[in-house]
């Protein structure tokens, strides 16, 4: 997070990190070599991507439970193996793509164009509904890796949605960063808060002034605070705003316009108070109320689903 304040202004405005949902995931099939690395070259700050495991204990970047929606397979990761079925998928969307490893990913990561880009960081996402093995089987990949390239334990950020993952996840992780997923900004402030080193949350979330207060609460403890999925250019203002520390979306030259150039360009006083009054998102009752009522369901589902 960056802050820019005008030597001559007195106001003080947040730059956060854009973080690529699943990749430049707008242009390119979600969750693939070709999506991530021309995120990459677009210049995000940050990658988000989702992983599965397949029989075969292959570890997979996918965000479905199954391959139907994305993929050319069909049925469940879990009960497919990677070699000799996934390893043959291409996926739906054009330009068609081979269906990559995780072992790829890190590949990308080490290669020594990207790893020597400053501050580039990757949160693994590791759904609530993977089986916990998926943690073990991922931490024999990464330490293999490790030895050669030892700053992948500052560019992975180990992504987790319950407390049964993250005690098992901080057990083998010994020197990563942390990072809660979930729906309920109430599950974040009551479980998470104080164990990780980021929340990420969906916009809903933190719309109301409860949302507001646990940014705020956040930031007092030196805690990061994402949200997700930010596609309208609106609703990046308002994460701006906010003090939001890093905005994921599918679409990163338009996130980089909207979060890091336009706010960058605020010459003075007159110009920010410009760009806090062009910030309308929340500005519907209607809208307002939606979103309080998302809010609601997301943390009933959390407790319900998740079980936080």
């Amino acid at each position: 997070m960056t802050e820019v304040l005008d030597k001559e202004a007195s106001f003080k405005i947040h730059i956060p990190d854009v973080i690529a949902h699943r990749g430049y995931s707008a242009e390119n099939p979600e969750n693939t070599l070709i999506s991530y690395a021309n995120a990459l070259k677009a210049g995000t700050t940050a990658l988000e991507g989702d992983i599965r495991l397949s029989k075969d204990d292959e570890i997979i970047v996918m965000h479905d439970l199954t391959l139907d929606r994305t993929t050319t397979g069909a049925g469940p990761v879990r009960s497919q193996n990677w070699h000799g079925y996934i390893d043959a998928l291409t996926t739906k969307v054009e330009p068609t793509q081979p269906i990559p490893r995780f072992n790829e990913v890190l590949d990308l990561l080490t290669q020594p164009d990207v790893s020597s880009i400053d501050g580039l960081y990757m949160i693994v996402d590791i759904k609530y509904d993977n089986p916990i093995e998926i943690l073990d089987v991922l931490h024999k990949l990464v330490e293999s890796y490790l030895t050669n390239h030892p700053k992948l334990a500052e560019q992975l950020v180990i992504g987790i949605w319950n407390t049964e993952f993250l005690e098992r996840a901080k057990k083998l992780f010994t020197n990563f960063k942390f990072c809660f997923i979930g729906i309920s900004f109430s599950a974040a402030q009551n479980y998470f808060l104080d164990n990780v080193d980021c929340l990420s949350l969906p916009f809903a979330a933190l719309a109301g002034s409860d949302g507001q207060s646990f940014i705020k609460e956040a930031h007092v403890r030196n805690k990061r605070v994402f949200t997700w999925t930010i596609n309208d250019p609106l609703q990046m203002k308002t994460c701006v705003l906010w003090q939001i520390d890093g905005v994921v979306g599918d679409n990163v030259h338009v996130l980089l316009e909207n979060v890091h150039e336009i706010p960058k360009a605020l010459a003075n006083d007159e110009a920010y108070q410009a760009f806090v009054k062009s910030d309308t998102y929340l500005s519907s009752r209607r809208r307002r109320a939606y979103l309080y009522m998302v809010t609601k369901l997301m943390n009933l589902a959390s407790w319900k689903v998740i079980g936080v």
